[in-house]
């Protein structure tokens, strides 16, 4: 299979995640040709060129020299913001699993999801569009997740549970099996998820409550 060229959007810390998951990949086989970042607003840009990271220029850079791109962003609106907007100019997004982690069989994993270090897609699993998977989450078997879901570090989802489009987790949150988390609804950090939670709502603690 031939490299191909790709950019990465998000000039962060995120994007620079990202970056060393590309270089993971290319380290297990060459697959990927990063040219560089993309930015709207780059802070902090000795950080990339520490890891050998090119700021190409702002969001339309990448409109204007189209080609196969990865979002590094952390959020879920800005992602879904930007994926319109390049897909509207005709692009596409690669799928991207660190050879470090593990998707196992009978899994579909949309445009542009990225599964980073150490985490764990069981069977029968869906992750939606743009879904980001950060170091060392689990995902379990017969689970769907919906689209610009935002796994932070740690995170465990167990089976048969439902997470819609738009939903963030925070670092070492849990969803106990076989519960559904609405569109748009925030897991804060280290919380345990015993009951379905409502679209575009808050939930902290253990056992997770509304807040």
């Amino acid at each position: 299979m031939a490299v191909q060229d790709l950019v990465i959007v998000g000039a962060g810390g995120h994007g620079r995640e990202v970056f060393d998951t590309l270089l993971a990949v290319n380290a297990d086989r060459p697959t990927f040709n990063v040219l560089g970042v993309v930015d709207d607003a780059p802070h902090h840009t000795d950080r990339l060129e520490r890891v050998g990271l090119e700021l190409l220029g702002d969001v339309d850079w990448l409109v204007e020299h189209p080609c196969t791109y990865v979002l590094g962003i952390g959020t879920s609106g800005p992602r879904r913001a930007l994926s319109d907007k390049l897909g509207a100019a005709g692009m596409t997004a690669a799928t991207v699993v660190h050879p470090g982690a593990h998707v196992g069989p009978d899994c579909r994993l949309g445009e542009g999801v990225m599964v980073f270090d150490r985490s764990t897609v069981t069977t029968n699993v869906t992750l939606g569009r743009h879904t980001h998977l950060n170091i060392g989450c689990s995902v379990q078997h017969d689970t769907v997740v919906g689209e610009f879901v935002q796994f932070s570090p740690g995170v465990f989802v167990n089976g048969d549970c439902v997470l819609g489009d738009d939903v963030f987790l925070g670092t070492s949150a849990s969803v106990t099996r076989g519960h559904t988390v609405g569109n748009g609804a925030k897991i804060g950090a280290g919380a345990v998820v015993l009951h379905d939670v409502d679209p575009g709502t808050l939930v902290v603690g253990a056992p997770a409550r509304p807040v």
